[in-house]
Parts: C-alpha cells; structure tokens; sequence
C-alpha cells in the first residue's frame, strides 16, 4: 500500500471545495434596535395588560374605579381616566376619520343637468280659481 503524502489536502472531490475558516458566531443580537411594533404585537401587548388586571384588581370596572377614586387627588389619573372615556385632546373619533372628501372627476366634459319638476303657476290663473 502506497504511503499518501501529507501536502495533500482532504477534500470530498467537489469542485472549489476549499477548506474555509469557520463562521464567526456573534454573542450579541446581530442588530442594535429591536423588531418595529405592528398590530400583533400591539394586541398581544393589549392582552397581557388586560390579564394583568384583572389578576391585580379582580375586573376592568374595579381597575377604573381605583383609577377614578385616585383622580379625586391626582390630576395626572384624572386625566388619564378622561383619555380613557373621551380620548385624546384634539384626536378625532373614528367616524370622522372615515369621512372621504375626494374630489369628484367628470370625464364625459359637462352633463346635462337633471330637470326639476317644477309647475309654473300665473297670478291670473291663481285669480281665475279663487272666483269661482
């Protein structure tokens, strides 16, 4: 049996099949900012708070209570309990955010107006039907 010489390098036979330096594992997360908020998040976010109390006060209405007693004292639940009833200051409600004022394009040029059903009357015949 013939002796291999140690200059050759193992390889599997496939083509540049190179022997490469291992990849480099990073500790860290290889980004610095965590993953933007979307609507999962948001509502899983949503969730936990309200577990969490109902586990602390025993309901949502028994929460708003506690919220609504210490705004008696507090000026900043006060007007937390207010964002919670009527919103933001100058935040628009929903239905009018729905509203669409597009502007309306006509491509046919200029359309016939509808005619109103309008009945003409005369001073004479009004006149005429009142003496008789």
């Amino acid at each position: 049996m013939a002796k291999k010489s140690d200059e050759i390098r193992p390889t599997d036979g496939r083509r540049n099949n190179k022997r490469l330096p291992k990849k480099v594992v990073l500790k860290d997360s290889p980004t610095k900012y965590p993953a933007k908020m979307n609507q999962a998040k948001k509502n899983q976010v949503k969730d936990y708070s309200v577990k969490a109390i109902k586990k602390v006060f025993g309901s949502e209405e028994k929460a708003m209570e506690m919220l609504a007693e210490q705004s008696k004292e507090s000026f900043q639940h006060l007007k937390l309990l207010l964002e919670y009833a009527y919103g933001k200051a100058g935040e628009q409600p929903d239905e009018v955010k729905k509203i669409n004022n597009a502007p309306i394009i006509n491509f046919f040029g200029e359309l016939p107006q509808a005619q109103e059903d309008i009945i003409e009357i005369d001073s004479e015949d009004v006149t005429d039907e009142s003496e008789d």
